[in-house]
């Protein structure tokens, strides 16, 4: 058997098209590969070789005198013509314009010549007039009523169908996107994350998968996974990808693909047609499988009783199915809790978590294209771990008009994430409002939470909905219904809400907190400082919102009492040992497991009522037989130390520099812990030796202490002679390295004398006091 090379298809067709037609002129035929079909109103560029290699089919647009003749339906040599091939380049037809009035089948032995409409054979010896008599017809029949039309060119035989999809999907992604600032759009236009659960949920269709759940709690990124595989899937031959939103369909699901089926192919279609097509196409063995994809799949909605009637009437391998939620198990039980959906039986969950290390690296190379870029410590950020918050950061600027020109994103984002959130959301009067009646009763709750939901609180904005009043539900179920937040069960059992746009959240907090602890001042004001670190300790960026609370507390009493700083600065942290101590972590599928340490500074996994269920094993770190607590309070003026407060006159009497110079002797990194960045390693530190240790040079930045005294060189660097003197008077060496690298910093910095100033200072302040404490400076 001899295969035509995919090169030679349009010289090896237009021969077999000339021998066809061999009473009319050789040099009047034209054959093209590549032609144009019409989907509704979107047109879409067809490649007709594509399949040849892998199928042994290929279609061909054949003109005669530059006008579409026929569509040539071309098979292997080694392969029978069949009446299906004929309706397959009727499909084909049917999205043509100018419509071929004829269709040409064959495998190089045989060929059919046939009209589109009727399936008449064409005569052998057709001559010019014939074909100008076919011509003249053409516009009647592209008019005429085929019924045959939806069923064939969404037929299984065909990829029309597979183009149709596409451009649904990209229609909708395309509706869903917006400029990064617009944060109640789930996609930022021109900025893709890409993550490795989309490989993931590639890996389980390619492996057999017939349904994946993707969970995670709300702005995990769930969307942004079906958007990357929708992405990387559009040239696909073996995937073709069809989205809808579930979150905002009032209908089932095949009337929902109908609707979107319907407007992109301009015809009627109806539920039962759907439901048809979807069981028929899944038993193709033909590529593309059609993944059905919805995002916002919830419990109990139409779309995904649908769902749900799919799993159970069972359907074949040319169909997948694939449903993001912020909880699987509740798409996965029944209505009572206890028993197992038709769903459950066949489909695999995969759980989509903030960014890794690979993941961040490769954002930071897809903005760095956009000359965006961070500041060396950033990988150390968890904040930066969350599509979210990315979303917000980058809300705040775009890439430099000037090709020349560098945009930075700080290393730590800090107060800035507030002041954005109130310049962007400031005419969203009522929604900050319902926000901050929200953020009351999370500030009022005081009950003792679940292990699970403390750990989820740690991470991520959750609220009780029991813990809410009367005015706060009323909010809740305007914002919801607006599409601000979003309801779901925490497998806790609790009933919460999470934020889809937390940095407004964050704002009104703060706007709260300040509000209470102005009042406790009022009241009781030396445990005014113990109820702003207790509420800080609650929530996820709490050192952030307890910094920004006392930034808007200053503003409303002109000034922060000593009542309140001074015990702050005060509470010193401190090493424990964890010898004896208990600790839970959350497992991938959301259940805690307790660990217990002993005197040998090993670890062994206990039960709920305390018994040990394995053998202790020995830790690694040499540091693991302590841990740090009150944290806290400095976290909180860390955060603080980056806006320029002054109780007097002189740079003696600046309390930012007060922070700096205090809190700068902390014996180990001041930045917030997180399950997240698994960067934060001994490698990634610098060792003080007995004065404890910091984070080295190259990572510096992501304290936000560190990165204060970065911006405070930067802005006031000619009047600092006091801050030197100061420095040198407290003869601290962690101190003294935060200093240093602040000041290694500025040596690339483009203010004209500023990096001769740093050097010098490094020269003539720095490395003394290095030397005093021992420590030699190459």
């Amino acid at each position: 058997m001899t295969v035509v090379p995919e090169a030679q298809l349009q010289t090896y067709v237009l021969n077999l098209t000339r021998d066809a037609f061999a009473h009319l002129p050789a040099e009047s035929f034209r054959v093209e590969k590549h032609f144009t079909l019409r989907f509704g109103h979107n047109l879409h560029d067809h490649d007709g070789t594509l399949y040849w290699e892998a199928q042994g089919r290929a279609d061909l647009l054949v003109f005669h005198q530059e006008r579409p003749l026929a569509l040539f339906e071309l098979k292997r040599e080694d392969m029978v013509l069949k009446e299906q091939d004929f309706q397959q380049g009727q499909s084909y037809t049917a999205a043509l314009f100018p419509r071929p009035p004829l269709i040409i089948v064959s495998n190089g032995k045989d060929t059919w010549v046939r009209q589109t409409d009727d399936g008449a054979e064409l005569p052998k010896d057709a001559d010019a007039e014939v074909i100008e008599k076919i011509f003249a017809n053409v516009g009647k029949l592209a008019a005429a009523n085929n019924s045959w039309a939806i069923e064939v060119l969404m037929g299984p035989e065909t990829h029309v169908w597979a183009e149709a999809v596409r451009l649904r999907t990209e229609e909708l992604v395309e509706r869903q996107s917006g400029d990064p600032s617009d944060l109640r759009k789930p996609f930022a236009r021109g900025i893709l994350f890409q993550r490795r659960t989309t490989a993931a949920v590639a890996a389980r269709l390619e492996a057999g998968a017939r349904a994946i759940i993707i969970e995670g709690p709300p702005l995990a990124g769930k969307s942004n996974v079906l958007r990357d595989f929708a992405v990387s899937t559009r040239r696909s031959r073996d995937w073709a990808m069809l989205m809808v939103n579930g979150a905002t369909a009032s209908t089932g699901l095949f009337q929902r693909l109908a609707n979107v089926l319907g407007q992109a192919l301009e015809w009627k279609l109806s539920a039962d047609d759907v439901r048809t097509w979807l069981r028929r196409m899944s038993h193709s063995t033909r590529s593309p499988a059609l993944v059905l994809v919805v995002d916002g799949l919830r419990s109990g909605s139409a779309v995904a009783q649908d769902f749900e009637e799919l799993a159970e009437s069972g359907f074949g391998p040319g169909l997948r199915l694939v449903g993001a939620t912020d909880r699987a198990g509740d798409v996965l039980r029944d209505t009572t809790g206890r028993g197992d959906t038709a769903l459950a039986a066949i489909a695999e969950v995969v759980t989509v978590e903030p960014l890794d290390d690979g993941e961040f690296i490769a954002l930071t190379d897809q903005l760095g294209e956009r000359r965006i870029l961070f500041y060396p410590g950033a990988e150390l950020a968890a904040e930066y771990r969350r599509p979210w918050l990315l979303r917000a950061v980058l809300a705040n600027g775009a890439s430099p008009e000037r090709q020349d020109v560098v945009s930075f994103i700080p290393a730590t984002m800090g107060l800035a994430l507030v002041h954005a959130a109130r310049a962007r959301f400031k005419d969203y009067v009522e929604v900050a409002r319902d926000h901050r009646l929200l953020a009351r009763d999370a500030l009022n709750d005081d009950e003792v939470p679940d292990a699970a939901l403390a750990l989820a609180s740690a991470n991520a904005f959750v609220i009780r909905r029991d813990a809410l009043s009367a005015g706060g539900e009323s909010a809740a179920v305007r914002l919801e219904a607006q599409g601000w937040i979003t309801f779901y069960r925490h497998p806790a059992g609790e009933d919460v809400i999470g934020f889809r746009v937390p940095d407004l959240f964050i704002s009104e907090l703060a706007f709260e907190l300040a509000a209470l602890i102005d009042k406790a001042i009022a009241e009781k004001p030396e445990d005014a400082w113990r109820l702003l670190v207790g509420q800080a300790e609650r929530f996820f960026l709490g050192d952030l919102v307890g910094a920004q609370a006392l930034v808007d507390l200053g503003q409303k009493r002109h000034g922060l009492p000593e009542s309140l700083i001074g015990p702050l600065m005060n509470d010193r942290p401190e090493c424990e040992s964890v010898a004896g101590k208990t600790i839970g972590l959350q497992m991938a599928d959301g259940t805690i497991a307790n660990f217990r340490f002993n005197e040998h500074h090993e670890i062994a996994q206990i039960d709920a009522q305390g018994n040990q269920i394995g053998p202790y094993t020995p830790l690694d770190d040499d540091d693991a037989g302590t841990m740090l607590g009150n944290v806290t309070s400095w976290l909180i003026l860390s955060q603080l130390s980056g806006v320029r407060t002054a109780y007097g006159e002189t740079m003696r009497h600046r309390f930012d520099i007060d922070i700096m110079l205090w809190v700068g002797r902390a014996s180990f990194p001041l930045i917030r812990g997180s399950e997240d960045v698994s960067m934060l390693k001994p490698r990634l530190t610098l060792s003080l030796d007995g004065d404890g240790s910091v984070l080295a040079k190259d990572h510096a930045m992501a304290e936000p202490l560190t990165s204060a005294m970065y911006a405070l060189f930067a802005r006031e660097w000619r009047d600092l002679d006091s801050f030197f003197e100061r420095l040198a008077e407290d003869f601290s060496l962690p101190l003294t390295v935060r200093v240093h690298h602040a000041l290694n910093a500025l040596e690339t910095s483009a203010i004209p004398g500023l990096p001769a100033w740093a050097e010098e200072k490094i020269g003539s302040v720095i490395v003394p006091l290095l030397r005093r404490h021992g420590v030699e400076v190459g």
